[in-house]
């Protein structure tokens, strides 16, 4: 599966976010560097003022649907009051994608990013690929970056667990009594 860099750097800070609805300012700063994030450090504040942003973007990895997904991921982007500019950080450099001006400050800079990366996977038709693990009680989210898209586990540990369960509980039923 192939992404834009950017693309997938605004779905892949999403994932984060979810799986980390209370993050610490360095953990932010770092996750965010990671992905090239322009002027990434955060405060106590940023990470504060993305609690609910992460509660929200969660609603779209639970989703059961693409269209219920869509639905999830325009409402973040207008909610992110998300507007793309091709911006260049210095003469010779390349021009990109920003979802939020430059001076905003990071928290609406990462909502808008994240708003744009989710709804930019949904438009390129891997909206299926958005999911929260299968396991019972895990709920980790995940960007499916498998070749046929059909990863329903966060990881193997969880697909092993569920697949553990299973054959247990078939081995169960036939030796059961009546079985």
């Amino acid at each position: 599966m192939q992404f834009n860099t950017y693309t997938v750097a605004g779905a892949q800070v999403a994932v984060w976010l979810v799986n980390h609805p209370v993050p610490g300012a360095r953990d932010l700063t770092a996750t965010l560097r990671s992905h090239d994030v322009h002027e990434p450090a955060a405060t106590d504040a940023n990470a504060l003022a993305l609690r609910p942003w992460a509660i929200r973007l969660r609603e779209v990895f639970e989703a059961g649907t693409v269209p219920e997904k869509a639905g999830l991921a325009d409402a973040l982007l207008a909610a992110a009051d998300c507007r793309p500019r091709l911006v260049s950080h210095g003469a010779g450099q390349p021009f990109h994608l920003h979802y939020a001006p430059v001076r905003t400050g990071l928290a609406p800079r990462v909502r808008a990013l994240t708003a744009a990366g989710l709804a930019h996977v949904i438009d390129s038709g891997w909206g299926t690929r958005l999911r929260a693990c299968d396991r019972a009680g895990c709920g980790v989210a995940f960007l499916d970056t498998s070749r046929n898209g059909r990863r329903h586990f966060c990881s193997v540990r969880c697909a092993n667990q569920v697949n553990v369960a299973s054959h247990r509980r078939r081995q169960r039923q036939r030796t059961a009594p009546g079985g």
